[in-house]
């Protein structure tokens, strides 16, 4: 992830000219998502790029648009802001399309911004349009560059002239703590949770439900230490996603919890618990991720605070006896502190490693408590078991039968082998082997 002495490096332009495309290319995966729709990307995307031992950070920003309506407006202030913190602007035009009238707005712009700037022709995919990149010298910026993202024509040279002329870095090292997913479905208020945490309008906010279509990655400082906040696509029913670009969205939704340590899921007051909610919720557990569930918007509830609690509670029953749940306001800020608090002590406790003897004492008073049933006429005995790893939580418990051991039963001793070693908040993973 990034630090705050690396430079910077923005790629700013019109929507479709192909930002995204080399963004992701110079970071060598799929990080943005890349579609033909214009203005695909909304938010800012972060991150490292390394280059003969030099790195920075690469920001890929959302499309500029001469369109006045609320979410362009909040694009353009995510341009600005991009460009503000950039220590190089890599400035993107489109040789197929030629010199557009934005760009020679968005050039005087950049001209009056005092900093760096290498103007890029992409989409030079022929020679025939090798030709047309003169017109672009009336833009007044240079150097210029010719490339083809889709070709992958001239990326490694640019990115070389690129760091000849970027500052050179001392990263410090930083220990992050953890990584916590902001998930829900869409317009539950994800991003305005996120952006109350930061103090800033990191992510765009939007009353269009499914706004942030990519998942963004942003350190946070704490007085606890450093975390990263992975903001992601609001998940929608199935049925109701109607392109390939929603259904990316809704893997990445998935992808994000898969890499973080915690996931907030964020639950509407107003609605409350909903069968998306579960399925999310479902989504984690399976993960074995960290859970935390944030009931949004509780400024806006005008019922009873204990009946919506007690809903909730029943509504997603199969989480984490003491998974934290708890009210929330991203107006008002209310009950914000406890995600980061709560988050830092879950990780904390998915990290716990407890020693052998401790698990088996626990297994022995468990059994002891209640023996599993015969089954086929066999007796099962569970002998003991160990920790084999954490982040979560897993204990290898053997037994002379285990493929006989009914789930119920199963769903007994994780709950209560969870509960007798201090994990009641966190998901754990038991798995049962058969002793030789």
């Amino acid at each position: 992830m990034s630090s705050g002495k690396l430079p910077k490096i923005a790629i700013v332009g019109r929507p479709n000219v192909g930002k995204s495309s080399l963004f992701n290319a110079w970071v060598k995966k799929r990080k943005a998502i890349v579609a033909p729709d214009p203005g695909v990307t909304i938010d800012r995307i972060e991150e490292e790029i390394e280059h003969e031992g030099k790195r920075a950070i690469l920001i890929d920003t959302g499309g500029v648009t001469e369109r006045e309506g609320v979410l362009e407006k909040a694009i353009k202030d995510q341009v600005e802001r991009a460009i503000a913190k950039a220590d190089l602007i890599i400035f993107m035009v489109d040789a197929k399309e030629g010199l557009h009238p934005l760009d020679e707005l968005i050039a005087g712009k950049l001209r009056a911004s005092d900093k760096r700037v290498f103007l890029v022709v992409n989409k030079v995919d022929n020679e025939n349009l090798e030709s047309g990149i003169y017109e672009f010298y009336r833009l007044g910026i240079e150097p210029i560059f010719s490339i083809s993202a889709a070709q992958r024509k001239g990326l490694m040279s640019l990115l070389e002239e690129v760091f000849k002329v970027l500052p050179e870095s001392f990263p410090e090292e930083e220990k992050i703590l953890c990584k916590i997913a902001i998930v829900g479905r869409p317009n539950v208020g994800k991003s305005s949770i996120i952006n109350r945490l930061l103090g800033e309008e990191r992510t765009v906010v939007s009353e269009i439900p499914g706004t942030t279509k990519d998942a963004v990655d942003i350190k946070l400082s704490t007085p606890s230490g450093t975390v990263i906040l992975i903001d992601t696509a609001g998940l929608r029913r199935r049925s109701r996603v109607s392109s390939k670009l929603e259904a990316y969205s809704i893997t990445r939704t998935t992808g994000s919890i898969k890499r973080s340590d915690v996931s907030v899921l964020v639950v509407d007051a107003l609605e409350g618990v909903t069968d998306q909610d579960k399925k999310i919720a479902g989504i984690i557990l399976k993960e074995k991720k960290g859970i935390i569930v944030a009931i949004n918007k509780i400024d806006l509830y005008k019922g009873d605070l204990n009946k919506l609690m007690r809903a909730t509670k029943d509504a997603l029953y199969f989480l984490p006896e003491d998974a934290p749940i708890f009210f929330c306001s991203a107006v008002t800020g209310k009950g914000l502190n406890r995600i980061i608090t709560e988050a830092i002590e879950i990780q904390r406790i998915r990290g716990v490693r407890v020693k052998t003897s401790l698990v088996n004492k626990a297994i022995e008073e468990i059994v002891s408590h209640h023996h599993p049933p015969a089954s086929k006429g066999k007796y099962i005995k569970i002998y003991y078991g160990t920790q084999v790893g954490v982040c979560p939580p897993q204990f290898v418990v053997f037994s002379n039968y285990p493929e006989e051991i009914p789930e119920h039963y199963k769903r007994y001793f994780e709950k209560a082998l969870s509960a007798s070693l201090s994990f009641s908040k966190v998901p754990i993973d038991v798995v049962w082997r058969k002793r030789k």
